[in-house]
């Protein structure tokens, strides 16, 4: 048997157990250590033995929400999102699919970006088990409303930190962005030019309060000039760099508040034959695979939007807050990716 959980719990990083965790240390498929809390009949004593300890051992507690989930007899988990950048989507996506299918359940998925009218109205048909809420749907009132009325549970990724509703899961964007924006000063830049998301996302606000956070911090003075709206997409990230980018002095460096916009800027400078990175540094942040697949490949923040729609999925299945009904909040950890963008400003 492992004793990967005893450990994290000896160091103080505690978390609850899931049933995954109660099956590998039991050597057994959750599906056998289902059966034996359920009572079922089909299940050698000697297994039944070492899930019973295996669960002592961890201390695994039974979700009730997952028992309420399993007595809808509905085994379909719907993913809501309304993101214009395909690559995060896919990731996020990826992440619920592959944690759905070891808990034996299904995944749908429902853009939302142009219809919020009934935002449950197209699932009517189908009997949801429970449902993830992307940013900016995490925020969304409408639809968290609908599914409280309904009875749906839902489990929320990035959502603004003054809002209140259940479980939800996030990397401090904030944070990062500081991080990120420290780490191009340190290289020298001074002049830092800053693409903002779409100001629906908290994750975008929080990333912008992060950069300015670190040029304050530094004593830089933000530049109006330098810091200009986007909304997540390639084409965003294109006209905000043509804006900065137009003029005589333009930043040493930018930071986009994604891959997608970041990528934009690359393409505006290849067409304003700007040298990357001898003349302009560029950054972004996610690290989907558009950061190692364009050139130069691209300095980001890695955001690990496959683990944290893998933990939304295991929250809304297996892990239960201490007395069953208080709001739970998952902080995930995000890294720095150095790569070919970035280098010391050109004197």
């Amino acid at each position: 048997m492992t004793d990967g959980l005893k450990t994290q719990r000896a160091t103080g990083n505690v978390r609850p157990a899931t049933i995954i965790d109660v099956a590998r240390e039991a050597g057994v498929s959750f599906k056998t250590v289902s059966r034996v809390l359920n009572g079922e009949t089909n299940v050698r004593e000697e297994t039944r033995v070492k899930v019973l300890e295996a669960v002592k051992t961890l201390n695994y507690r039974t979700n009730h929400n997952a028992r309420n989930l399993r007595a809808r007899h509905s085994q379909i988990i719907c993913l809501f999102y309304a993101n214009p950048s395909r690559n995060y989507i896919g990731e996020v996506q990826l992440g619920a699919l592959q944690r759905c299918q070891a808990y034996g359940y299904s995944l749908i998925t429902e853009d939302c970006s142009d219809n919020h009218s009934s935002l449950l109205a197209l699932r009517a048909e189908t009997k949801l088990a429970g449902a993830i809420l992307t940013p900016p749907l995490s925020d969304d009132d409408k639809l968290i409303s609908e599914l409280q009325d309904r009875g749906i549970p839902f489990v929320r990724i990035a959502p603004a930190e003054d809002v209140e509703h259940g479980q939800d899961v996030a990397i401090d964007d904030a944070a990062a962005a500081r991080e990120m924006t420290n780490y191009l000063i340190k290289l020298g830049h001074r002049r830092i030019g800053f693409i903002k998301g779409a100001d629906t996302h908290a994750q975008a606000r929080r990333r912008f309060a992060g950069y300015c956070q670190a040029l304050a911090e530094a004593g830089i003075i933000k530049v109006p000039d330098l810091i200009q709206d986007g909304d997540f997409t390639f084409d965003s990230g294109v006209l905000a760099a043509e804006k900065m980018l137009g003029h005589d002095r333009r930043p040493t460096a930018i930071f986009a508040s994604n891959d997608d916009m970041a990528a934009g800027v690359l393409a505006v400078a290849y067409r304003k034959q700007i040298n990357v990175p001898r003349q302009l540094s560029v950054v972004g942040f996610d690290d989907t695979p558009l950061a190692t697949t364009i050139s130069p490949s691209l300095t980001t923040i890695y955001q690990p939007s496959r683990e944290l729609a893998a933990e939304a999925v295991s929250m809304l299945l297996e892990e239960a807050s201490p007395n069953g009904d208080t709001p739970r909040h998952k902080l995930l950890d995000y890294r720095l990716m150095l790569r070919e963008s970035t280098a010391a400003p050109k004197d």
